[in-house]
């Protein structure tokens, strides 16, 4: 007489699992809220700073290319005398949210008898802070 196979709750080897415990899928969810508002938090800071990065660097470059259309003017369009003309360089637009402003000062400014100027140009954006570039040229 063969004897019935009895369902034990024993696991047999090689027995499989087929799903997870309440315990453990509670657990995963648990630790899942905990880490993902921090997570979102960064990615949200990462956003900001990648766009803060791009108005920087397009402060620098309209803030270069203005300090390079005046050296350029005092070598071909006239020299000292005409980049340091009062209202020569107006504030300017160079994209959507961005103003420029150039401030010359020659007033007096001499090193060992040669006249020189400062230049200053300014970039302004709502999102950043102003961006500066500096120079000086000489008469000569």
């Amino acid at each position: 007489m063969k004897r019935a196979k009895s369902h034990s709750t024993r696991r047999q080897p090689g027995w499989r699992q087929l799903g997870f415990s309440l315990l453990e899928v509670i657990l995963v969810v648990v630790l899942i809220a905990i880490a993902i508002p921090p997570l979102l938090r960064l990615f949200s800071h990462s956003i900001l700073g990648s766009v803060d990065s791009e108005l920087r660097t397009k402060a620098t470059l309209y803030a270069q290319e203005k300090l390079e259309q005046i050296l350029n003017d005092k070598k071909v369009a006239g020299g000292f005398q005409t980049v340091i003309t009062p209202g020569r360089y107006p504030p300017d637009v160079p994209e959507e949210g961005f103003t420029r402003t150039v401030q010359i000062q020659s007033d007096g400014l001499s090193y060992n008898g040669v006249p020189y100027a400062r230049v200053v140009v300014t970039v302004s954006h709502a999102g950043i802070p102003d961006v500066q570039l500096e120079t000086w040229i000489t008469n000569y």
